[in-house]
């Protein structure tokens, strides 16, 4: 088996941001996924004639400050694109809307001074932000337009966890995409990491005061430090025969399956409005991404964001067509992907500190998408702080 200082499992966003920290740090690390792709939620597929379409995550903020600086040292901060002035709108049944034709402007004048002595801490997104905007509003407007954001029903989610406020960088446009799509940042961060697709893990044991990793076709490898940077049912796995304690907390992470279809459209096929995206309520998605923010000659995409299980493919895409307005043969060019994102609940903070408390003192560190945030900056800031504690043990 090779031995390496450090190996990281799981090639997201999360994975290879600590997994380059490590290698700017002198250390050699390995980076293993399972899927035969890296990136995770980067995912910019490309259909026909060099069209890209997001499938997973789709905007970057000047607040990003740790994905910025990694942007900075890989000198991609030249492929920075702005977007495209349009706005979100609301389906209602199978009328297109805007958003502000849905609120009741009185509820949320009589609500909104609630703003200034309301706290977040320790309240979900329903107890909140109803008070807030008022309990009609949060129920037609805004519970759906948060359940978009997430791409779950997020009523139940921590209030403290949705919106995170950080430093802005004036010098970087308020909100961006790359010219060739988010997956451009993590491709660049993998071709300068030793990265291993298709690796399917079957156990990870103790090694002396490392760990051995055993893959599915016979392969191992041996590490002093080991990253686990997979949802939490696959973290649990992992570190079920290492860390039973640190298992245990997250098997009681709650994680959501969701279904995203992406559609790449003619132009000249398409007669509904230019538009960010589009809120489903009480539909069989929860959210519609349009690629209208980044303007294309010939092409127009959505990424459709479905509850799982609801649908088969194809009824899926006679949804689309129906949402779009469009016949069914104009969706030809289609693509699925599948994925899993975290579902906290209030009290999510205790279970993260009890996690942190069984993993000191170890060489296992765990990073994801559910510790402070579901939001790009999050991952990167969880992989720095474990980073840092990786650190003291170099």
């Amino acid at each position: 088996m090779k031995n390496y200082d450090v190996v990281v499992i799981g090639a997201g966003i999360s994975g290879l941001s600590l997994a380059r920290y490590a290698r700017e740090a002198g250390l050699e690390a390995l980076v293993l996924e399972r899927a035969e792709r890296s990136g995770g939620c980067f995912h910019s597929h490309r259909f026909a004639d060099g069209f890209w379409l997001e499938l997973g995550a789709h905007t970057c903020y000047n607040s990003y400050g740790g994905l910025i600086r990694i942007m900075e040292s890989l000198g991609m901060m030249g492929e920075i694109v702005g977007r495209e002035k349009v706005s979100f709108k609301m389906l209602v049944g199978d009328q297109i809307c805007s958003i502000t034709s849905q609120l009741s402007f009185l509820e949320l004048f009589t609500s909104a001074w609630r703003l200034f002595s309301l706290k977040k801490e320790g309240e979900s997104v329903a107890s909140y932000y109803s008070r807030i905007v008022g309990a009609k509003n949060f129920e037609n407007v805004f519970a759906p337009a948060f359940n978009a954001v997430i791409s779950q029903r997020a009523n139940d989610f921590p209030a403290d966890m949705l919106f995170n406020k950080r430093p802005r960088r004036k010098d970087v446009i308020k909100s961006y995409t790359l010219k060739d799509g988010l997956s451009s940042i993590t491709d660049r961060i993998a071709a300068g990491l030793e990265v291993v697709t298709g690796a399917e893990i079957t156990r990870v044991a103790k090694n002396g005061d490392g760990y051995a990793i055993e893959l599915a076709d016979g392969r191992g490898f041996e590490a002093k430090r080991l990253v686990l940077a997979t949802p939490p049912p696959d973290a649990a796995r992992l570190c079920a025969e290492v860390a039973p304690d640190a298992a245990a907390v997250l098997q009681g992470i709650k994680v959501e399956e969701i279904e995203t279809v992406g559609v790449a459209v003619r132009k000249e096929l398409l007669q509904v409005p230019p538009m960010a995206g589009l809120i489903a309520i009480d539909d069989s998605f929860y959210s519609a991404v349009s690629r209208d923010t980044l303007l294309d000659p010939g092409y127009r995409g959505f990424s459709f964001h479905f509850k799982s299980g609801r649908l088969g493919h194809e009824e899926k895409l006679l949804r689309i067509a129906q949402v779009l307005q469009v016949k069914r043969d104009a969706l030809q060019q289609n693509v699925a992907r599948d994925s899993r994102l975290p579902s906290p609940v209030v009290g999510h903070h205790q279970l993260i500190a009890k996690l942190d408390r069984a993993l000191a003192g170890q060489n296992l560190f765990v990073t994801g998408n559910y510790f402070a945030g579901m939001a790009i900056e999050d991952c990167i800031v969880r992989s720095g702080k474990e980073f840092q504690r990786l650190s003291q043990k170099i």
